[in-house]
């Protein structure tokens, strides 16, 4: 018989698993004029492929300037020209081979990002694009969230996409 902290260590690894851990996002290319800020940096810096950006990091694309990153395993977003994105949270668990918990809230200030997320796990899935005017959530889908002159616009390729309104 396994002494009790044996079992209660055991119990509260295996617990542990199934929370979300933060994760980082990774650039999978970049073309033009793109820059990042962290959160503990001072100014923008020229972003490269394959960098890792942390929670709290700001992504600036000039006229010509596009990047790809992957926000969580099984997601991605394209940031436009002349775009401004703030990565606010990425969360992501699994259990064995499968997916418990995906979860992104990125800040899109002005410009437009698309963004695919995998459909097979819409139920634990939780990917918002936040915006001035409100959000934009999916739960596994391609779509697009872009801000212009102070609107919001928000088009889907395929599934689907709630959008709400902020109490500002």
């Amino acid at each position: 018989m396994k002494p009790l902290p044996f079992l209660l260590a055991g119990m509260f690894s295996s617990l542990a698993a199934l929370h979300a851990e933060t994760v980082n996002a990774t650039v999978d290319s970049v073309s033009g004029t793109v820059e990042y800020a962290s959160s503990t940096s001072f100014g923008f810096h020229p972003l490269k492929k394959g960098q890792v950006l942390a929670v709290g990091t700001t992504v600036r694309t000039g006229d010509d300037g596009t990047a790809v990153l992957t926000a969580t395993p099984g997601s991605a977003v394209k940031i436009a020209p002349d775009s401004l994105l703030k990565v606010n949270e990425l969360a992501f668990a699994k259990s064995g081979s499968q997916v418990t918990e995906r979860k992104a809230r990125l800040q899109l200030t002005t410009g437009m990002v698309s963004a695919l997320v995998d459909p097979s796990t819409p139920k634990v899935t939780d990917f918002q694009i936040q915006t001035p005017q409100g959000a934009a959530a999916a739960r596994g889908t391609f779509y697009a969230v872009a801000v212009y002159d102070g609107k919001t616009y928000v088009g889907v390729q395929k599934g689907r996409v709630a959008a709400t309104t902020s109490s500002n």
